[in-house]
């Protein structure tokens, strides 16, 4: 089943695993997919600092200024 498909169960805590599991594969290009899911994830488990982190830290890279600040504040919440 897919991560997507357990959260629609309600089976948040079967979904983090999967998740996780797939992150410490390294999910190579899709990996600011997963962070996203993950967040996600997290907030139905009410871990929503934890959540921001996580899209910050997926976020950062992408940025044209502030990376290094937006990835130490992700740092901070986690």
């Amino acid at each position: 089943m897919t991560p997507c498909g357990v959260r629609n169960l309600g089976q948040v805590d079967e979904r983090l695993a999967l998740l996780e599991a797939e992150r410490d594969t390294g999910f190579g290009e899709l990996g600011d997919e997963l962070a996203a899911f993950r967040a996600l994830a997290l907030t139905s488990a009410g871990r929503e600092r934890e959540a921001v982190a996580v899209a910050l830290t997926a976020l950062a890279p992408h940025l044209t200024r502030y990376t290094r600040s937006v990835t130490a504040y992700a740092a901070n919440l986690a």
